[in-house]
């Protein structure tokens, strides 16, 4: 383990003692720790192994040029960039094996946006005093970051302290020693991509039925940061096909809701040339959540809209909205560089919609899409819903047909 690196992120003119404390228990468990120093204020307090100074001349500035900045988010910019290049550079390097960061919301902010940067293989660990504050899920990004509060405020050492960074130590340093190496996935069969939600669940399931003899199926949910987590795993080549249902956090982005994902949603596979499979699940639809029916409603101007329980609202699209997103959908798919099928189950996009989808829609969004995207990629239109298991074996059979 001694050649086993854990970065510790954090500000040295603040929590110096507690970065020190810190590295002390991880070099007693067998590993490097290497501290990180993000701070611009006060001189620090102990020595740093990356200084400010390493940081902004990895973006072309320094110290003294951060510091000097009157914008406070300049210098918060600075700080990400280069500390996440720092970073990378040891990840290239084989020289990091573990992140840490400790603070208040300031260095969680800025640590969140650096670990969201560095690859899923790194276990990354944020130990936070505002973990409990209204909207820290934000921090938690795509790439598996573990987020600890502490309700003891982190500043000079006590007892109390101690006790929460003997945890967050010994939890680092559990991570990096029992990490499954990403060189092992994929060995004893190819795994696939299947990107899925509530309203696909019997789909998803056949699926991974039918092709787990065969190939490790591997499920993301589409809530945003995971569909972001499972392009950037496929960017990695970890995965060699892709089955995606339910791509409709594009939708989501272009009308307000709260499934969001990235830009590049539904572009990466085809980029890479990666075999995939593709569904419309929900892309007539975008989610509102943490409004009630009565504050809802009034902003719905007429749409139709369907709560899954108090709180979650999934808000229909008009014909001429599917037909505009259609578009957008097939310049995304357009890009695919690799064997690609879409299938649409013209008898409802979604499970609740069996008795109750529109024709209308789902006609439009053909038509668009065989007008718009190209010879190379074939349109199936299938008699079912998305979640009868018809819909399931056709898809297998079009996954099948990619992949061969």
């Amino acid at each position: 383990m001694g050649n086993r690196t854990i970065a510790i992120i954090s500000s040295l003119d603040t929590k110096g003692e507690a970065v020190e404390y810190l590295k002390d228990f991880i070099s007693k468990k067998g590993f490097v720790p290497i501290s990180v120093d993000v701070g611009y204020g006060s001189p620090v307090t102990i020595p740093a192994d990356i200084t400010v100074d390493d940081i902004a001349r990895a973006v072309g500035s320094s110290a003294e040029r951060v510091r000097a900045l009157k914008d406070r988010r300049e210098m918060i910019e600075v700080m990400k960039k280069g500390a996440t290049a720092k970073l990378k550079e040891l990840y290239g390097a084989g020289k990091l094996h573990g992140v840490l960061a400790l603070g208040g919301m300031s260095n969680t902010s800025l640590a969140a946006d650096i670990m969201q940067e560095l690859p899923f293989s790194v276990p990354k660990l944020l130990m936070s005093t505002g973990a409990s504050m209204p909207g820290s899920n934000r921090f938690f990004g795509p790439t598996g970051l573990t987020m600890m509060h502490s309700p003891i405020d982190i500043g000079a050492l006590n007892s109390l302290l101690r006790v929460q960074l003997n945890r967050a130590a010994a939890a680092i340093c559990g991570m990096v020693e029992n990490e499954i190496p990403f060189s092992h996935l994929g060995r004893e069969k190819p795994m696939v991509a299947i990107c899925t939600y509530g309203y696909t669940e019997k789909c998803s399931h056949y699926l991974a039925e039918a092709l787990n003899k065969k190939y490790e199926t591997v499920n993301f949910h589409a809530s945003g940061a995971a569909e972001v987590t499972m392009e950037k795993l496929i960017e990695d080549g970890l995965f060699s096909g892709v089955i995606d249902l339910v791509p409709s956090s594009i939708t989501n982005a272009l009308y307000g809701g709260g499934r969001t994902s990235w830009d590049r949603r539904l572009e990466v596979a085809g980029e890479k040339g990666i075999p995939q499979v593709v569904a419309p699940a929900g892309v007539h639809t975008f989610s509102r959540t943490g409004v009630t029916e009565d504050v809802l409603v009034p902003q719905l101007k007429g749409r139709k809209y369907s709560f899954m329980d108090a709180q979650r609202c999934t808000v229909y699209l008009t014909v001429e909205e599917v037909a505009d997103v259609a578009s957008v959908y097939a310049r995304k798919l357009n890009k695919a560089k690799g064997p690609t099928k879409l299938l649409v189950p013209m008898r409802g996009w979604i499970s609740i919609e069996k008795d109750s989808y529109d024709a209308e829609i789902i006609k439009v969004f053909v038509e668009v899409m065989r007008k718009e995207l190209k010879p190379e990629i074939e349109l199936r239109e299938i008699d079912a819903n998305i979640d009868d298991p018809a819909f399931a074996q056709a898809v297998v059979a079009a996954f099948i047909e990619v992949m061969s």
